[in-house]
């Protein structure tokens, strides 16, 4: 048993690997050949990630929240 997990684990790690070079190989294909300047790529990131940010901030503090009712003696 502990065998197959460890193998699909492995499997596992392979496909990020992979997937992560893909992307790697993409955005070096955009630079290179559509020249898209890197500033624009990583301001992009940043936009990205800042509203990734905003949007798990907001879900966490409604969780916050509705737990904080739920709790509530009527």
């Amino acid at each position: 048993m502990k065998q197959a997990t460890a193998r699909k684990a492995i499997r596992q790690r392979s496909a990020w690997l992979a997937s992560m070079f893909g992307c790697g190989a993409f955005l070096l294909m955009a630079v290179k050949l559509y020249n898209v300047p890197l500033s624009s790529l990583a301001s992009n990131l940043l936009v990205a990630l800042l509203m990734l940010t905003v949007i798990v901030s907001v879900a966490a503090a409604l969780g916050w929240v509705l737990a904080t009712l739920r709790k509530r003696p009527k």
